[in-house]
């Protein structure tokens, strides 16, 4: 598996989620970004239910990230999506700086990830969850290692 797509992501395809993320944009949106193209998308997979997951399609203007839309990587409907106001929101660690922020060895398999959880409330925050020979780590946007993840509370 490669660490941008996961190649059982169901019946939507790489391509068709950069499509339906500009397609399926609401029209204020969609007029506020106007001339934005669709980047390359990463698929996430979801934790708390096999076999289920989601495409990020960040919005680019210009080379820089304004929007982020998340495709259902089954269906390829819109899930979200919302304006990035703030440049450096869009900055997300890669699966090397998750690698060495779990302890974990260079070759490690890493795949983004994510569910409802006190550690990230937001789909559009995955976790890189990276094997180690004592079982996953998940590593948040910001680098903070996890052992586990809290799904027990309210919300989450």
């Amino acid at each position: 598996m490669s660490e941008t797509g996961d190649p059982r992501a169901g019946r939507c395809r790489p391509a068709e989620a950069r499509a339906a993320a500009l397609a399926g944009l609401p029209a204020p949106l969609k007029d506020e970004i106007s001339g934005a193209v669709a980047g390359d998308p990463v698929h996430v997979r979801r934790l708390d239910r096999e076999d289920a997951g989601y495409f990020l399609v960040p919005l680019l203007y210009t080379g820089r990230m304004v929007a982020l839309a998340e495709i259902d990587a089954e269906n390829c409907a819109l899930s979200k999506a919302a304006a990035i106001r703030d440049s450096a929101a869009g900055t997300r660690i890669d699966a090397a700086a998750a690698r060495r922020a779990a302890g974990a060895p260079a070759d490690a398999a890493a795949w983004l990830g994510w569910q409802p959880c006190r550690e990230s409330w937001d789909s559009f925050l995955p976790f890189w969850v990276v094997e180690t020979s004592r079982g996953p780590v998940y590593v948040d946007q910001s680098g903070m290692a996890h052992r586990r993840l809290t799904t027990s509370a309210r919300g989450g």
